[in-house]
């Protein structure tokens, strides 16, 4: 997605035609969010691949699908790309990711994470209900747990003691707002990757050879692929 030009930047204020998999498929899906949407990019296009979707992508780096006020150019990408997706995606299904507690902006001030969480549940909640609207449903992708550490770069100096790059799985995200959202939207489904990625108590930097997280919000591209499957299951 990202090496398309689909992946539009923070600085960046546009709206590339990003179609994959079948373009001529009755059946239209819409990834939609921020990097934590676009994370999920390389499993999701091999099961519209597979199941004959059409697949838009609809991502924006450091932009919260959350209706908040966030900065000038987010807020008008956000109003925008959902009155593309409501107007001429027609999608059957939404799936949707964003895990950073990002600064609300309230008041004419910006807020702290914990006054924040609470806004971004609140218009998460509100997003999905309007993506509900369309008659699509709406899949939230579960944020997962960082990493404290750059995996890339340990994995590199540490390549025969892999266990000094895993972390808790417990490590504090992001409050969790985007799973508390989704419970209060009916017809939103919440999907949890965390058991898929990580073991019961750790989340392992190399899983078959491969490298888990690029960096310490995000799955690798490479390794994301390899959870195609269990997407498609659910």
């Amino acid at each position: 997605l990202a090496a398309d030009g689909c992946m539009v930047e923070q600085h960046e204020y546009r709206f590339p035609k990003c179609v994959y998999g079948d373009k001529r498929s009755r059946k239209t899906v819409v990834l939609f969010g921020d990097s934590q949407a676009m994370h999920w990019f390389p499993a999701l296009v091999r099961v519209a691949r597979e199941r004959g979707w059409r697949l838009i992508g609809r991502v924006r780096a450091g932009c919260p699908p959350a209706a908040i006020r966030f900065s000038g150019r987010c807020d008008r990408w956000r109003a925008e790309t959902l009155r593309r997706i409501e107007r001429h995606d027609e999608p059957d299904l939404v799936v949707t990711g964003s895990g950073v507690v990002y600064g609300a902006i309230v008041g004419g001030r910006r807020l702290g994470s914990k006054a924040s969480a609470k806004h971004l549940r609140k218009g998460y909640a509100r997003t999905m209900r309007r993506l509900r609207r369309t008659g699509a449903q709406v899949a939230v992708m579960k944020t997962l747990s960082w990493a404290p550490n750059r995996i890339v770069s340990c994995v590199r100096d540490h390549p025969r003691k892999l266990r000094r790059c895993a972390f808790d799985r417990k490590q504090p995200t992001n409050r969790a707002f985007e799973a508390r959202a989704a419970k209060r939207v009916k017809g939103a489904r919440l999907i949890d990757a965390r058991d898929a990625v990580c073991l019961k108590r750790i989340c392992p930097a190399v899983t078959d050879g491969l490298i888990v997280y690029r960096d310490p919000k995000h799955l690798s591209a490479t390794y994301a692929r390899t959870l195609s499957n269990w997407l498609d299951a659910r």
